[in-house]
């Protein structure tokens, strides 16, 4: 289809004085548009905490309307200029909030600067202003708690700084340092500051415990509902590291029957699934249960066909062809200080051939010495045999390592200990000797 072409001639004075007028007002508008873009990129790029006020300055007058523009100028003034000059940067700050009314960050500088200044009331007011605009931001809150911390309005004070850290966790710790700072000396006052939250009651007792105030973590822990303890099985589980690497096997205790269910509870003098019949886990997260080792040439499992007095047992395989030594199974199990025990377990072998082969070791868990030791299992085919130990505890012991290990046989003119053949264990127990 043939396209009509318009013919506008310029030879009408109207029309030239017309396109001259609409070149100067594309150049002028090009002029300022060009001025605000470079105001504006220099602003962006700019760093307040390296910046030169210069720069900043020039930024503002390339673009003076750009509330950005002269937020930086605030910064920089804020940082480098000494108190009582303060009020320039309060002047640039208030410049950028009525540019920008609706940007938290602006309230949120202001605030800071007219607190900086000697102005808490102003201050408080545009940082209210900023938690307005930004509820769901962490900062804006964080800073208005600060600044009711440092004006002793504490209950105020936490329960801004406890919104910012539901609203970033990363605030979480300094909440704790701050509420620790505050009330150490009263428990009742840090459950206050800290609210209802049972997760974040879970957190702070595993804080304290960290600060090595095992006590007064131990007591937060224990403030908690029975249901609020299992949901916060996470604190718990860090909680119990922490007790267990201070040797506070008792208090270890505790906490892992407060988050486990009721399978996995344990009990001071006895041995967790000793007979191997209930179906449970077999692995590190078990602190008071079997941990079995990988092991490359070796399978540790349950065998479900064979057992001592019930149906399963604790199998390994050896397929060794060099040297192993060390645990291959170990469970932590609480006891009583200063007490006599005994020890009893059943071993069964099938065409067990080395120079040493495994037995069991019972160590004082915080000592680490050595309480009894088993004599090796039997080598070849043999039946199921008892092996009985005795052992006494002592005036700090609160736990012991039940092992089973195997040492090398390994010497100078043979280096290579190899293992074959299979092993079972069955029905662990230690009883206390009255």
């Amino acid at each position: 289809m043939p396209q009509e072409v318009i013919q506008v001639s310029v030879r009408n004075p109207a029309i030239k004085i017309l396109l001259i007028l609409l070149l100067l007002v594309a150049g002028v508008w090009s002029y300022f548009v060009v001025r605000w873009y470079v105001g504006n990129t220099l602003a962006e790029y700019f760093n307040p905490a390296e910046g030169n006020l210069d720069v900043a300055r020039t930024a503002t007058s390339l673009a003076p309307n750009d509330p950005l523009t002269h937020w930086r100028v605030a910064q920089v003034s804020q940082r480098n200029l000494p108190l009582d000059q303060q009020a320039q940067s309060v002047a640039e700050y208030e410049k950028a909030v009525s540019l920008s009314p609706y940007d938290y960050r602006y309230w949120m500088s202001l605030g800071t600067a007219h607190e900086q200044a000697g102005d808490p009331v102003r201050a408080e007011q545009a940082l209210k202003r900023a938690v307005a605009l930004a509820p769901a931001y962490a900062y804006p809150q964080w800073y208005l708690g600060n600044l009711f911390l440092r004006t002793a309005r504490y209950d105020e004070a936490f329960a801004e700084l406890r919104r910012a850290s539901e609203a970033d966790p990363d605030f979480q710790p300094q909440l704790f340092n701050l509420v620790w700072e505050v009330y150490s000396d009263d428990p009742e006052a840090v459950k206050k500051s800290l609210g209802p939250d049972s997760n974040v009651r879970a957190n702070f007792a595993l804080y304290l415990l960290g600060r090595k105030r095992v006590e007064d973590g131990l007591r937060l822990w224990d403030s908690m509902s029975a249901p609020e303890k299992y949901a916060n099985k996470g604190a718990g589980d860090e909680m119990i590291k922490e007790l267990t690497k201070d040797y506070r096997f008792r208090d270890a205790l505790h906490v892992w029957n407060d988050i486990s269910s009721e399978k996995y509870r344990a009990e001071v003098g006895q041995v967790f699934a000793g007979g191997f019949e209930e179906a449970v886990e077999y692995g590190p997260n078990t602190i008071f249960g079997w941990q079995v080792k990988n092991i490359p040439q070796m399978q540790i499992a349950i065998d479900p066909a064979r057992g001592h007095e019930g149906k399963r047992s604790l199998r390994i395989v050896f397929q060794v062809r060099s040297n192993f030594q060390g645990e291959l199974a170990l469970q932590l199990v609480p006891v009583e200080p200063q007490t006599q025990y005994d020890f009893e377990c059943y071993v069964s072998t099938d065409k067990l051939e080395t120079g040493a082969p495994p037995q069991i070791q019972i160590l004082d868990a915080t000592s680490n010495g050595e309480l009894a030791l088993s004599p090796t299992a039997p080598g070849g085919t043999s039946h199921w045999s008892r092996v009985n130990l005795s052992f006494k505890t002592g005036e700090r012991t609160e736990a012991v390592l039940l092992k089973i290990v195997r040492v090398s046989c390994a010497t100078k003119d043979m280096p290579v200990c190899p293992i074959y053949g299979s092993v079972w264990y069955d029905d662990f127990s230690i009883k206390r000797r009255n």
